[in-house]
């Protein structure tokens, strides 16, 4: 049960609310941030704290406008501070929460420096962290992908001064925080979006947070004891992971890494695993459970080099006896091209496209010079030209004008080519083995997958 006495008895005890620091609330006009306005408004003696409200009028329903007059007349008779962030755009047709979003931290962000010294407080309740573990588990699974929701964690943002960003509805949950309006008679607005089925959040809401509580009546405590304990872990894994990067960096330069795959090899692959996503964090991507699979088994294959693309920016590379995790010069597909592929190498996409040469074995055999048994991946140059089936030659781009493929598509090809003979483009062109091929050159099995 959420009581005024219960909730300031946490707040004391975890001691958020620091005497000389203003608290910046996040308020939305929904039930959950004005059932914690009220409470910060209804401070015990001693506790009382300068107050600052930030409101986002985000232009997305038809009532924002009546909530942000809402908001307003409430501060104005109440003498409470109030910034009004209107979020202007343009016509929104995908990634509109992501966006929101941003625009929303950016928005805490200035209020927070410029009433400094100041906390933010967020009204994000245990159900939230229940729907956000769960989302961020079915997403990834990713140890650094949890706990999630924190009652306080610290906000960096570049060259800007940290501040503690605190939730301290976190312990109570959403029917707590509704009984505590009810009782107190706290005004607010419901957001029917929430109810909206086709947003992931809003079914995990409905339909597993529910039969989550059922289990057990005391999930609210183990949810937040999961939570701190798991962060708890968390700095003490990457305590342990800095110690193995000291072992396995050979050289560490601005966005890349330079490591010995040999001792990288000897640790055990759930180790291996930890340290590959705690090296990755500067990318800022998440690796995806493939992703993770893909490098690791390319770390520990009997292959001399290859790669695994990250991102577009971000790729990891082993060559013999080192590994390479670092930013890209180039792009295409996300790609550094050209590529080199020799013998027993292999290369990823990120989309999942691979290409690998091999001595002997299935896929397309081609023909390359004894001096120098390589195939590059690239992009189609001037002079590149293709065989036809009847042994004449015919220039790349007047086959790809004549196969009607969309310039587009040709500025995105990624073809095999040995010089400027044209080897293999997916899905549109395989040249054949010439049984008269020059008698310098050997055959390689070139596997592209997808």
């Amino acid at each position: 049960m959420l009581t005024r006495a219960d909730f300031w008895q946490f707040v004391r005890r975890f001691k958020l609310a620091p005497p000389n620091e203003t608290i910046v609330l996040g308020v939305s006009t929904g039930v959950d941030s004005m059932v914690l306005l009220d409470l910060v408004r209804h401070a015990p003696v001693g506790w009382q704290r300068a107050m600052q409200v930030v409101y986002i009028d985000h232009q997305l329903r038809s009532q924002s406008r009546e909530e942000t007059d809402f908001i307003q007349t409430y501060c104005h008779q109440r003498n409470i501070p109030l910034t009004v962030a209107t979020w202007h755009h343009g016509q929104l047709t995908s990634g509109v929460e992501e966006a929101a979003r941003i625009f929303r931290y950016q928005t805490f962000d200035a209020v927070v420096q410029s009433a400094r010294p100041a906390t933010l407080w967020l009204a994000h309740h245990n159900d939230d962290a229940v729907e956000t573990m769960t989302m961020k588990l079915a997403r990834s699974g990713a140890f650094f992908e949890q706990p999630g929701l924190q009652v306080q964690t610290i906000r960096h943002q570049n060259t800007q001064a940290a501040f503690s960003l605190v939730r301290p509805l976190l312990p109570y949950t959403k029917s707590d925080i509704r009984e505590y309006a009810n009782r107190h008679h706290v005004p607010h607005y419901e957001d029917v979006t929430n109810q909206d089925e086709r947003f992931l959040r809003n079914r995990v809401r409905q339909q597993i947070v529910p039969a989550f509580r059922d289990m057990n009546a005391a999930t609210a405590a183990h949810v937040l004891r999961y939570t701190e304990e798991l962060a708890a872990a968390q700095s003490l894994v990457e305590d342990r992971l800095s110690q193995l990067m000291e072992q396995v960096v050979i050289r560490h330069q601005p966005d890349q890494w330079t490591m010995d795959r040999t001792q990288w090899r000897a640790l055990p692959r759930g180790q291996q695993s930890l340290l590959l996503q705690y090296v990755s964090q500067p990318s800022g991507q998440t690796l995806t459970g493939r992703q993770i699979t893909q490098c690791l088994d390319l770390i520990n294959s009997s292959r001399a080099s290859g790669e695994v693309q990250i991102t577009q920016q971000w790729q990891l590379r082993i060559s013999y006896y080192t590994i390479l995790f670092g930013q890209n010069q180039t792009k295409v597909w996300g790609k550094k091209l050209p590529v080199g592929l020799s013998c027993n190498s292999i290369v990823f996409f990120p989309t999942g496209e691979s290409w690998q040469l091999r001595k002997m074995g299935p896929g397309v055999a081609i023909a390359v010079p004894r001096s120098a048994p390589a195939v590059v991946l690239r992009q189609r140059q001037p002079g590149d030209e293709i065989q036809l089936t009847n042994g004449q030659h015919q220039s790349l781009r007047r086959f790809l004008i004549n196969r009607k493929v969309p310039q587009t598509e040709r500025d995105q090809l990624v073809l095999a080519a040995v010089g400027q003979a044209v080897w293999y483009i997916p899905n549109l062109y395989t040249r054949q083995l010439s049984e008269h091929e020059q008698p310098d050159t050997i055959k390689v099995m070139l596997q592209y997958t997808k």
